[in-house]
């Protein structure tokens, strides 16, 4: 298993899921760890998680908590097998369907702003899902997002293509974190055309418009075809592009914004 230490305070490893790979992120601080994510199948917390947080040093005591960044498969699956090495960890995720999974264990939904472990704050950013939220280390200007930030789409597949439901609302927290005083991006997946992390001012920004290009894209094409539909839509932007493609639903959520005046 490849580990990668991103910094003092912050190591990743990635672990498989279908034909692409997701990832998970150790957070160290004086008073405690946090995992972010929990992979995908029953399996990994055996293969991937438990050696990957022995390896970062973190122990059953020192686990304080585990961050789900959304309540998706590749994300949250490798869940229910972890949390009976560790029981006592406190579960952070906005999803009221995954609490209502783990009613045994301890699950509490982050709010925006919420400090964990004195360098820890969430950040929410709607738009792929609701539950969306992302982790910023406050000591190293770190910005852990998970898949807030779906840029293009993840690169490995053309099945993966950028996967927004609320276009309205994330557009308007791409344009919060373009506020923030962040250093690096770091992501769940490798998102075309950065890959899995952003560093410096400028590659954040580019990183940012990045994330809004694709469906303005898909806006304009919209527009210029008012007789065409969803799956039309896709079809025209997806021809010749040797990028991550869309499906007719990205389509369908931006076109409802614009017919509300709202995108």
């Amino acid at each position: 298993m490849g580990i990668t230490k991103i910094n003092d305070n912050i190591y990743r490893t990635t672990t498989p899921y279908k034909d692409i790979w997701t990832t998970l992120y150790v957070i160290k601080t004086d008073k405690g760890d946090m995992l972010f994510d929990a992979a995908s199948f029953d399996e990994d917390a055996k293969k991937y998680t438990i050696p990957f947080l022995e390896e970062c040093g973190v122990t059953k005591e020192s686990l304080k908590y585990i961050f789900i960044s959304h309540d998706h498969s590749d994300h949250a699956g490798g869940l229910k097998s972890l949390l009976p090495y560790y029981p006592n960890a406190v579960v952070l995720s906005r999803s009221s369907d995954l609490k209502n999974r783990y009613a045994e264990y301890t699950v509490t939904a982050p709010n925006e702003n919420d400090q964990f472990l004195d360098a820890l704050e969430v950040v929410t950013i709607v738009g792929h899902t609701c539950d969306c939220a992302a982790i910023l280390d406050k000591r190293t200007k770190t910005f852990i997002t998970g898949d807030c930030l779906q840029v293009w789409g993840i690169v490995g597949s053309q099945n993966w293509a950028a996967n927004i439901r609320f276009p309205v609302e994330y557009f308007a927290d791409i344009e919060k974190v373009s506020k923030m005083d962040i250093d690096q991006i770091l992501t769940a997946h490798d998102y075309y055309p950065l890959g899995y992390k952003a560093e410096g001012k400028e590659e954040i920004e580019q990183y940012l418009d990045g994330c809004r290009e694709p469906l303005l894209k898909l806006k304009d094409l919209i527009i210029a075809n008012p007789e065409t539909n969803d799956q039309g839509i896709c079809d025209i932007y997806n021809v010749g592009k040797d990028i991550p493609t869309f499906h007719s639903g990205v389509v369908k959520y931006i076109r409802a914004a614009m017919q509300k005046g709202k995108f």
